[in-house]
């Protein structure tokens, strides 16, 4: 099989779009085999699709079927380089994603030649949750459509205790995906471990959007108004915005940049 592609990096959170078709059904398969590519270098992977809903440019299909924020981005600065969005331009773009109902909406900044900055739209929370912690504390849990994240303090676990941890913790959530974010205790800084049922893997992320939003909905609901806070992680910052209103969060966004590394072509 050959596989046109594109390598991008928001926030450090190495991204491969495969914009060749594949059906479904292998998607799974594929994108183990690139994940595990070492040339690579992919913390995740998304399919690029024909859109269906009424007003989306095109569809992005994460490989666990999950929502990413990173990817997103990522997928509406590619279709912006390819409709010829000159540098200093912006341009929006309505995106099918997986994971999310409707359409989602990006707007993109072409900075350089091969350097964008976008926002996008992040998915309500459906819920948040105590979950209790191998030490006896308890850490919020905020769950999206298609993942779920925990925020962790960063003293409470080890890194080798929340990979241990992670794979069964994703099945007792009944989660697609699993983030757990080692977090700094006044919040300015995580370290986001995400592990995908569908594939098997975690990564430690260089930089996690969804992960970001869950931060800034997790303040909202906990101060009880809004929230707007940048976020460092070991591959950069990603900024948050969350709106809270009655009781609830009514809009998150997230910005951050991104770049596009490469085009290719695979031989699997």
């Amino acid at each position: 099989m050959k596989l046109n592609y594109a390598k991008l990096d928001p926030s450090g959170n190495i991204t491969i779009l495969v914009t060749s078709p594949v059906p479904r059904e292998a998607q799974g398969a594929v994108a183990s085999r690139l994940m595990a590519d070492p040339g690579l270098g992919a913390e995740q992977v998304g399919f690029l699709e024909a859109a269906a809903l009424p007003g989306a440019q095109l569809r992005l299909q994460m490989m666990g079927g999950e929502f990413c924020g990173n990817a997103s981005i990522s997928a509406a600065a590619l279709h912006a380089l390819d409709g010829g969005l000159a540098v200093g331009a912006r341009a929006d773009c309505a995106l099918e994603v997986s994971g999310a109902d409707g359409v989602v909406r990006c707007e993109i900044e072409r900075e350089s030649e091969s350097g964008f900055r976008g926002t996008i739209g992040m998915p309500l929370p459906e819920g948040f949750e105590e979950v209790a912690l191998p030490n006896g504390e308890s850490a919020p849990l905020v769950r999206f459509p298609g993942i779920a994240h925990l925020i962790v303090p960063e003293d409470s676990l080890a890194p080798a205790e929340a990979e241990a941890l992670l794979p069964g913790l994703c099945a007792k959530l009944g989660a697609d995906a699993l983030g757990l974010l080692l977090t700094a205790r006044d919040g300015a800084s995580m370290r986001p471990l995400v592990y995908v049922r569908a594939t098997g893997s975690s990564v430690w992320e260089h930089g996690c959007a969804s992960g970001t939003a869950a931060q800034g909905a997790c303040a909202a609901m906990r101060s009880g108004r809004s929230a707007a806070f940048a976020v460092a992680q070991p591959g950069g910052t990603i900024r948050v915005r969350a709106e809270f209103e009655a009781g609830r969060v009514r809009a998150l966004s997230i910005r951050g940049p991104v770049r596009l590394v490469r085009r290719g072509t695979l031989e699997l």
